[in-house]
């Protein structure tokens, strides 16, 4: 028989801390906005049920480590003392990272659907210039496979329509508001805006994809200035100035110099053992930042 933490940790904590709930009411956006399949209150349950357990682990383990590490007596105040601060510190530290897991997985969420903007918002166009009602059009969104992320967003609405029987429009609102990308809300809002008020939404969505590509655009050329300027600089620095060091290291130990009060020859293995891979690393982080 397997035991579910979330339900047991629900069952143990749900009636203790209705109270703070309150407190935790950006968690429950950030769960929403994660697409978590926790509720609010579940989630909460565990994170103290997790923070208890790190307490209370804390507390068992400390004062017995402590006196070898310290030098304590097993039964000092000093002992006792340390060993509090310390699962405090550990229950602390539990509830900070289960408080801000939800906003980091939402953070991750946004930047696919960044990225895939463009065509989510070509294939809603296509879709609606073929004068596919609009329940058609979110179901057949719903359906992409190869965009999880987007897939999510768009079966939730179809979910709340096909299942709990709400309308389309008012069901895009409410799930507009736990989307993670800033600009996939404000289209799909403006979507719900044009077909309410008798505009041409076809003719809106085709706006918005044009600006989502020239936006888009823009950003590739900056991302591709910058790749320039970042292969410069391998060039320079991995290439040219390793090359300029070892010939100059090189010349030193024939002629029996001393580099920097060192032997040229070891400062020949630290550019190339370790030198080189930082300088390697450095470039590769800062490639990796950029949008791909």
């Amino acid at each position: 028989m397997t035991v579910d933490p979330w339900s047991f940790a629900y069952r143990i904590f749900s009636k203790r801390i209705d109270r703070y709930l309150p407190q935790f009411q950006d968690v429950h956006i950030q769960l929403k906005k994660s697409g978590t399949r926790i509720t609010f209150k579940a989630y909460i349950s565990f994170m103290f049920f997790a923070s208890t357990i790190a307490f209370v682990a804390t507390m068992v383990v400390s004062p017995i480590v402590l006196p070898f590490i310290l030098g304590f007596a097993f039964l000092s105040v000093a002992n006792i003392l340390l060993s509090l601060m310390f699962a405090g510190l550990a229950f602390v530290l539990t509830l900070i990272f289960f408080y801000l897991y939800p906003g980091i997985m939402a953070s991750n969420r946004k930047i696919p659907i960044e990225n895939n903007l463009p065509y989510i918002s070509s294939f809603l166009t296509l879709l609606s210039s073929s004068n596919v009602p609009p329940s058609v059009i979110f179901r057949s969104m719903a359906r992409i496979e190869t965009l999880s992320e987007v897939k999510l967003e768009f079966s939730n609405i179809v979910r709340d329509v096909e299942v709990f029987g709400k309308d389309l429009m008012n069901s895009i609102l409410e799930n507009v508001k736990y989307t993670p990308n800033d600009k996939l809300r404000e289209m799909l809002k403006g979507y719900v805006a044009t077909v309410r008020t008798g505009g041409n939404p076809t003719e809106y969505l085709r706006i918005s994809t044009d600006n989502l590509a020239r936006e888009r655009m823009s950003k590739l050329d900056v991302m591709l200035e910058s790749l320039s300027a970042i292969a410069e600089i391998y060039i320079l620095v991995l290439v040219a100035m390793p090359l300029l060091f070892v010939v100059l290291l090189a010349t030193l130990g024939m002629i029996g110099s001393g580099g920097m009060g060192m032997n040229p020859a070891w400062i020949l293995y630290l550019l190339t053992y370790v030198g080189i891979p930082l300088m390697a690393a450095v470039i590769i982080v800062l490639v990796s930042t950029f949008e791909k």
